[in-house]
C-alpha cells in the first residue's frame, strides 16, 4: 500500500516549511505520493496577508516541480481554497487549469450571524456552516476538506486558547451538530458530485462511525495530514489504518 499525503502546506502560505524541505522530508519518510495545497483564495480574510496572483501560484507550482525533480516520489500542485455563498469556486479558471487536486475547505462564514467570545454552540451559526459543507460537497472540486475540524470557531476564541483546546471545541460541536442525517446528506451530495471526504491526519478525524457511514452510501475519501511543519508531515496513521480495516474506496492522483 503506498504511503500518501495528498494536504501539506509551505512557506507560500501559512506553512513554515519551504517546497523543498517538504519534499526532502517526505522522502526520508518514505511517502511515494505528495500533493503540496497552499492556501489560495483572494475572499477569506484570514488569508488577506499573503495576497497571492495567479502568477505567483504559476511560479510556486515552478518551483514544487523543479524541487522534486529526480526524487523518488510523486508530487502534484494544488492549492485549498473556499466557495462563494453560491457554493461555487471564487478562483478564476486559469488557477483550476494548472492544479492537478482541488480541496474545498470551509474556513470561514460570510454573513450577520451573532456571535460571542466563548459562544461555541450557537444553532444558528453552526446551521449555516452546514449549510454551507453541503453545498461544497455537491459543488467542484475534488476533495472536502476537513469537516469535522479545523472548525470556524475564530469569532469565538477566547483568549488563551490552545490548539489542543480547539481540537476539543470542535470535537463537542460535532457530536452535537453532526449527526446521522447530516452526515447521510453529506454523502448523498459527495456521491452525486464524485468529491472525497478527508481524513484529516493532523486532527484524526472524522469520527469512526462517520467514516463507516459515508463508505456504505459509498464515498471515496482522500487522505491527507494537513502538514503545516516537517513534524507533522505523513502523520495519517489512523486514516491509513482505516483505509486497511474497512477496505475505504481512498483516491489516489
Amino acid at each position: 500500500m503506498s504511503m500518501i499525503d495528498y494536504h501539506v502546506h509551505t512557506t507560500f502560505s501559512d506553512g513554515a516549511n519551504t517546497p523543498q524541505q517538504m519534499i526532502d522530508e517526505a522522502v526520508r519518510l518514505g511517502i511515494t505520493e505528495l500533493a503540496i495545497t497552499d492556501h489560495y483564495d483572494p475572499f477569506d480574510p484570514t488569508l488577506a496577508r499573503f495576497g497571492h496572483t495567479p502568477e505567483e501560484l504559476a511560479r510556486h507550482f515552478e518551483v514544487i516541480r523543479a524541487c522534486a525533480q529526480g526524487k523518488p516520489l510523486r508530487v502534484f500542485c494544488g492549492i485549498e481554497t473556499s466557495t462563494g455563498p453560491d457554493g461555487r469556486l471564487r478562483v478564476p479558471p486559469r488557477v483550476l487549469n494548472m492544479c492537478q487536486t482541488v480541496i474545498t475547505s470551509v474556513h470561514y462564514l460570510e454573513g450577520d450571524i451573532l456571535v460571542h467570545r466563548g459562544e461555541y454552540e450557537n444553532d444558528a451559526y453552526w446551521h449555516a456552516y452546514k449549510r454551507k459543507l453541503l453545498e461544497q460537497a455537491a459543488g467542484p472540486g475534488d476533495v472536502l476538506g476537513h469537516p469535522e475540524a479545523y472548525l470556524p470557531i475564530g469569532p469565538m476564541l477566547e483568549e488563551g486558547t490552545t490548539f489542543e483546546d480547539r481540537q476539543v471545541i470542535c470535537a463537542r460541536i460535532s457530536e452535537k451538530y453532526f449527526d446521522a442525517p447530516f452526515i447521510d446528506a453529506l454523502g448523498d451530495a459527495l456521491t452525486s458530485s464524485g468529491k472525497a471526504y478527508e481524513l484529516h491526519g493532523a486532527t484524526n478525524t472524522p469520527r469512526e462511525w462517520v467514516v463507516r457511514r459515508l463508505h456504505a452510501r459509498g464515498v471515496h475519501f482522500s487522505i491527507g495530514s494537513d502538514a503545516h511543519g516537517l513534524d507533522r508531515l505523513g502523520c495519517n496513521r489512523r486514516a491509513v489504518a482505516l483505509w486497511q480495516e474497512l477496505g475505504l474506496y481512498v483516491r489516489t492522483l
